[in-house]
């Protein structure tokens, strides 16, 4: 099994605890998050101390981590490791948000030692991109019709 290096938790970084939603405003996040469920594994500890593996897919992504759901009861104090089969690498995480689902394990929230947008092997919108704008329908220009009619006709 991979061995897990200590993490270091970022002073700036607020940690939300067991109970809370940990739910921010997308104006308060430092970057875009994109749903979309790419396979992953996550290497880790459980709280009785042994080590586990999963296959998962993410429920969203950003250049900062992700959010996954997980059967494994993870010790949100040691680090985690990801793995991208799609991408090749491996990244070190922190559990920063966990919310029970009854019977199924839970929700938990993977943050990033540093940020790593090219972990996910997928662009990232831009921060001012309004995903509402999206089903808006786009104003067309009329087509310009050239004449290829020469002179006299």
């Amino acid at each position: 099994m991979r061995a897990l290096e200590h993490a270091e938790a970022k002073p700036d970084v607020a940690r939300a605890s067991a109970g809370e939603t940990g739910n921010r405003s997308a104006a308060m996040r430092r970057s875009s998050r994109v749903t979309i469920d790419i396979p992953i594994t996550v290497f880790g500890q459980n709280s009785d101390g042994k080590m586990f593996h999963e296959q998962v897919k993410t429920i969203t992504v950003s250049a900062h981590g992700a959010l996954v759901h997980l059967g494994s009861n993870i010790d949100s104090r040691r680090p985690v490791l990801l793995v991208n089969p799609k991408t090749q690498m491996e990244v070190q995480c922190r559990a920063a948000y966990r919310k029970e689902v009854a019977g199924r394990g839970a929700e938990i929230g993977l943050e990033f030692v540093s940020p790593l947008p090219k972990f996910w092997g997928i662009h990232f919108p831009p921060d001012d991109w309004n995903p509402a704008e999206r089903k808006q329908p786009v104003a067309t220009q009329p087509a310009i019709s050239i004449s290829r009619r020469g002179p006299g006709r």
